[in-house]
């Protein structure tokens, strides 16, 4: 199926982005329901899943131009925030840590340990520049998904963003699977920057809190996905997003944010969303009223 082939939705219905968000809130408030037994802060997640589902229904069913522009990236600009009641879960919850696990998998692969063999190779120049490179993960997520926005048709950003969403949500669900928090936290040999390494690196453990995000690489998955997307635009766009996916892919593993296997987890995620997302979306959007199917293409 070609993007021209998805049909528009109608105003009203729920788009296949919005169902996505809905069937991923359900699995996250059983969750936090069981944490909130043990910490009532849970119920504090939970009211932000309520209120972002009940935003969207408020959405669907208005037809004014800022509702629809809102309903576009709503999900889109929240996915990024869900990501906070996922280390949550796994602390109230005392899921099991898999660190040695993932650790003992690269081990496997590569018959040593290839984050002590990086770290032999460490360099101030390059540990400073792939740190901003990974700073630059989400910005350059939404700057790519701005230009699709201006270049591609409403029906096709509808599934861009789908497909999006998916790949961070589902890495949300694998985190939850497979809780670790990397290998920065092991006891490796201290790595030193230039000027913003340290400053950069405190600013996202700030921003993220206590981290459990490692299997699969949610940032290898979503920067392939957007390599995908960005080469339906231009060629210039697709080779200038692939760079910046391939030091993405190259910082992780470099700067001890992920193990190898996450990254190998996350390129297969990508892959599989992108062979499977079409036909899931088909099916999504094909449960809309006869309203919509009746809709000019």
């Amino acid at each position: 199926m070609t993007l021209a082939s998805i049909k528009r939705s109608s105003a009203w219905a729920l788009w296949p982005i919005d169902k996505l968000f809905i069937s991923y809130s359900i699995i996250m408030i059983c969750l936090l329901g069981l944490a909130s037994l043990r910490n009532p802060q849970a119920l504090l997640f939970i009211l932000g899943h309520i209120a972002a589902v009940c935003l969207i229904f408020v959405l669907a069913r208005s037809s004014s131009g800022l509702s629809v522009l809102l309903r576009h990236w709503f999900v889109l600009c929240y996915v990024p925030f869900c990501y906070k009641a996922v280390p949550f879960v796994i602390v109230t919850l005392g899921l099991r840590v898999a660190d040695s696990t993932l650790a003992r998998w690269d081990a496997w692969m590569f018959k040593t340990d290839p984050i002590l063999w990086l770290s032999a190779l460490q360099s101030g120049p390059l540990v400073e520049f792939l740190q901003i490179v990974y700073t630059m993960f989400l910005p350059g997520v939404l700057v790519l998904a701005a230009i699709l926005w201006i270049r591609q048709s409403r029906q096709e950003f509808r599934y861009s963003a789908f497909l999006i969403a998916a790949t961070f949500l589902i890495s949300y669900l694998g985190y939850l699977v497979l809780p670790a928090r990397g290998p920065r936290f092991a006891p490796y040999p201290p790595m030193h920057g230039l000027w913003t390494f340290a400053s950069l690196q405190k600013l996202l453990d700030s921003l993220e809190g206590v981290q459990y995000d490692c299997f699969p690489s949610g940032h290898v998955a979503v920067v392939m996905v957007g390599s995908y997307l960005a080469g339906k635009i231009s060629r210039r766009l697709f080779v200038a997003f692939s760079t910046f996916a391939a030091l993405i892919a190259f910082s992780t593993v470099y700067l001890r944010y992920h193990y190898v296997i996450d990254v190998i987890a996350g390129a297969a995620l990508a892959l599989l969303l992108i062979a499977v997302a079409p036909a899931i979306y088909r099916k999504l959007d094909s449960n809309d009223s006869a309203q919509a199917a009746q809709e000019p293409v």
